[in-house]
């Protein structure tokens, strides 16, 4: 079927034909075909389950353009991670702006547009950002839309992010049901069951562009089912050395899966010095570039950017949560380029970027699992990897290659990975926390005022119509015992409507046991409880939306000595919060609040890492975290007229946000001014804003990490601030005087 033909039958403009013809796309593949044939441009439900890079993006391309170029439509493409966010908007932005049709993205880290109908014609977000939205009641987004793209619908299965967009798309139905939905997916084994749940059609294929061969390597040989064995004949002692140099050889790159992030940098240190070995001196020079800024400052710089720094220098990289963000954007792009030969990942990689080659390498198929020990990875995270194999417009084919040391176990790998189906999707809405979570939501956006609503809505679930929860009412009941006795909802007539405290637990996006352990260590400290700000991060960590640092076995013992020695500055404990007596959360809270106490105590961040066992990215990750929930700290204090603690609490998040002491904290409000240039001005002597009110552009530019640009800039905020405080004292004093007169 022809591209061309399909957008003359359904009236593309020529510039949109352009488009594409630039794009090299002439022929439709099978399954997009298919997708034609079953009405997805004429405004039909859709679930697209087909392999990576079989076409699904192209037909959600084509229905989002045909109702905004025809209809003057607006779309929102829905996808779990804010990698996936970015690399779309990238994609659509440049691809879509000869059409005149703009594309926005709105994710936690990006600006909320307050009109995003009128600015934007395809909006590009995740699923939290979107429900985040709809807590605020935004209907005017959802009353103009058009169609609805549902990127990885299997992430409904993932136990963290998956009750978020259930209810999600379960809303978009009760508020919109005429919007078109297109549901895709590469790994979905339930398909029929989970169309049927979105009244869609079904195109479900294994059709591929690029064949996949999977097969299991053993004694120097990958026996490759329905393909012939490939013997591997490469020099080295260390069988994922030889597979990867064998492919290199052939041109190709090599994506390996590992089950750690220690896992990762083992393996990448073990394979650089024989990849290096097939890199031309230009391929070296490029390479030695980019480790430089992989490395980052020399202030900044830790062991792990370090170690990743060396590795790049030999066209090796490991990719992990522990990185910086910039961090796995450069190798991520350099990857693509064909520059960065192999990475080694963790199995989140296979989900959260595109990112195909000629080999995937699923080395480890085992992990520890709290609980469980060492336990096999399911089937759908094998075929997740595995279906990165094959890159479109450079290979013939794609391998995915799992390593068996014995001959058993290679009999093994074949029927639990290669002839096994994926797990059914399973909701995961059903378990109570959640509910908790979006009924609360539901109640405070005015989407349901009573059980009975309640129980209407959640029938549209995926969990209903599984039928996973015959007693879903008597759920929903204890869930509204549980909101109006803490004070998150009362009862008005017959009707339940959101306290204060419950919008304000909705909106902050927060679970309603984070609000009230907040609320509950704020009432101690309104009651004279001591503490200090080693007891203000604890009380934060406590929250269930702080994540915690785990691998505590090497430090119980320091953190043990933490936990005696700051006891009595704890705003709460064990005897209010049952969590903490579990030894291990108790340990894992005590590790997360060692990391930020020392943060704000501006420890070197190489050393926080080689500490703390944890690398960069973990650090803001935390950061970011406890940052959120301090703000949801400060508005309950307002809330509940705790001014004093406000402040301090105010004081403790600038601290947080750029790892300082408190005497930083004036020069922190100057723009480009973190935690290194901060301290380098304070110990030159600039310790508020008005010691900076008479320095000379040439004594600031001296002082290092400055230079002269910065220290310009400076200095120009100082003058602005010191005119904005001259005209705010000028008011005031206006103010005073025209009171006195009317005395």
């Amino acid at each position: 079927m022809k591209l061309s033909a399909i957008l003359d039958k359904y009236n593309f403009p020529s510039s949109a034909k352009k488009v594409y013809q630039q794009s090299g796309i002439e022929n439709l593949f099978p399954p997009q075909a298919e997708a034609i044939d079953k009405g997805v441009l004429e405004g039909k439900n859709l679930l697209l389950s087909v392999p990576t890079a079989a076409g699904k993006t192209l037909i959600a391309e084509l229905a989002m353009l045909r109702s905004v170029l025809q209809e003057g439509g607006h779309c929102l493409y829905i996808v779990p991670l804010k990698a996936l966010a970015s690399e779309k908007y990238e994609d659509f932005k440049n691809k879509f702006a000869p059409l005149g049709v703009r594309v926005g993205m709105a994710t936690g880290d990006s600006e909320t547009p307050h009109n995003i109908p009128g600015r934007y014609h395809i909006l590009i977000s995740t699923a939290e950002k979107i429900d985040s939205l709809f807590r605020s009641r935004c209907e005017w987004l959802i009353n103009k839309l058009s169609v609805v793209i549902l990127d990885e619908i299997h992430f409904i299965n993932d136990g963290s992010r998956g009750p978020t967009l259930e209810i999600l798309i379960a809303r978009i139905k009760q508020l919109n049901p005429d919007i078109q939905t297109l549901a895709l997916s590469a790994t979905v084994s339930n398909a029929a069951e989970m169309a049927q749940w979105l009244k869609a059609n079904l195109v479900l294929s294994e059709w591929r562009p690029i064949p996949l061969k999977e097969g299991v390597y053993f004694q120097e040989q990958i026996k490759f089912k329905g393909h012939a064995n490939r013997k591997i004949a490469e020099d080295s002692r260390e069988d994922i050395t030889k597979l990867v140099i064998d492919t290199l050889r052939g041109k190709g790159q090599v994506l390996i899966f590992v089950n750690s992030r220690r896992s990762t940098q083992a393996a990448s240190r073990l394979i650089a010095p024989k990849v290096a070995q097939t890199l031309t001196p230009e391929e070296k020079n490029h390479l030695t570039r980019i480790a430089k800024d992989v490395a980052g400052s020399q202030e900044s710089s830790t062991k792990i950017c370090q170690t990743l720094a060396e590795t790049v220098t030999r066209g090796v990289a490991f990719h992990h949560a522990g990185l910086k963000p910039k961090q796995r954007k450069i190798i991520e792009d350099n990857f693509k380029k064909n520059i960065i030969k192999v990475i080694c990942s963790t199995p989140t990689l296979a989900a959260g970027v595109n990112l195909p080659a000629r080999r995937a390498i699923i080395r480890d198929v085992k992990r520890f699992e709290s609980g469980l020990g060492s336990a096999y990875i399911p089937t759908s995270e094998y075929k997740q990897c595995a279906g990165r194999a094959g890159r479109p417009q450079y290979d013939d084919y794609g391998e995915a290659v799992l390593i068996a040391k014995t001959l058993s176990q290679q009999k093994t790998l074949f029927h639990r990975y290669i002839d096994a189906a994926p797990e059914p999707i399973i909701s995961k809405l059903g378990q109570e926390p959640a509910l908790r979570i979006h009924i609360l939501a539901s109640i405070a956006g005015g989407y349901v005022h009573d059980i009975n609503d309640t129980f209407a809505f959640l029938s549209q679930s995926f969990l209903a119509h599984q039928k996973h929860h015959q007693n879903l009412i008597e759920i929903i009941g204890n869930v509204f015992e549980f909101l109006e006795g803490e004070g998150f909802i009362e009862k008005n007539g017959f009707r339940f409507l959101a306290t204060p405290f419950g919008q304000c637990t909705s909106r902050l996006y927060i679970d309603p046991l984070s609000s009230l352990i907040l609320r509950r260590g704020l009432e101690r400290i309104n009651e004279g409880k001591s503490f200090s700000n080693i007891g203000l991060l604890h009380l934060l960590i406590c929250c269930p939306d702080s994540p915690l640092l785990k691998n505590i076995s090497s430090m119980a013992q320091e953190l043990e000595r933490f936990g005696r020695t700051y006891e009595d500055e704890f705003i709460l404990n064990e005897d209010d919060l049952m969590i903490l007596e579990d030894y291990m959360i108790y340990l894992c809270v005590m590790k997360t609040t060692f990391l930020l106490s020392r943060w704000i105590e501006e420890d070197n961040e190489a050393a926080l890492c080689e500490s703390f066992n944890v690398g960069p990215g973990d650090i803001y990750r935390h950061i970011e975290s406890t940052q959120w929930l301090i703000h949801a700290a400060i508005i309950f204090a307002d809330l509940f007229q705790f001014k004093k603690i406000g402040f301090l609490l105010a004081d403790l998040k600038s601290r947080i946000r750029y790892g300082i002491k408190e005497e930083l904290i004036a020069l922190t409000q100057l723009k480009n001014i973190g935690r290194i240039r901060a301290r380098n001005l304070f110990d030159k002597g600039y310790k508020k804003l008005t010691d900076l009110k008479y320095a000379s552009l040439d004594d600031i530019a001296k002082i290092p990490s400055i230079g002269r640009t910065v220290a310009k800039d400076i200095l120009d905020q100082v003058t602005t601030k010191n005119r904005t405080a001259r005209i705010e004292d000028m008011v005031r004093s206006n103010i005073k005087n025209l009171k006195r007169k009317r005395g």
